[in-house]
């Protein structure tokens, strides 16, 4: 009997970019929300919010997942077989 092993890895992988800045004054929408408040908005709604660039960005969270890389970490390594058919 021949059976075909197969060595697997799964990993999970953070990346963080470089910063971007935004002044709120150019963010109608968070006027008059304290700095928590603008976070929160942000953390919801970044797909949603003008880019600080509009001439290379159709919206924040683009611009935000162009940036350069400034770290990145694996971590939960795990190893293991399967076989065909799995």
């Amino acid at each position: 009997m021949k059976i075909n092993v197969y060595g697997t890895e799964s990993y999970v992988t953070w990346l963080v970019r470089e910063p971007v800045e935004i002044d709120t004054d150019n963010y109608p929408e968070l006027e008059g929300k304290t700095e928590e408040e603008v976070k929160e908005y942000i953390r919801e709604n970044y797909w949603e919010m003008k880019p600080t660039n509009e001439d290379w960005y159709g919206d924040l969270g683009e611009e935000l997942q162009q940036m350069d890389l400034r770290r990145d970490k694996i971590y939960n390594e795990e190893t293991g077989v399967i076989f065909d058919n799995e």
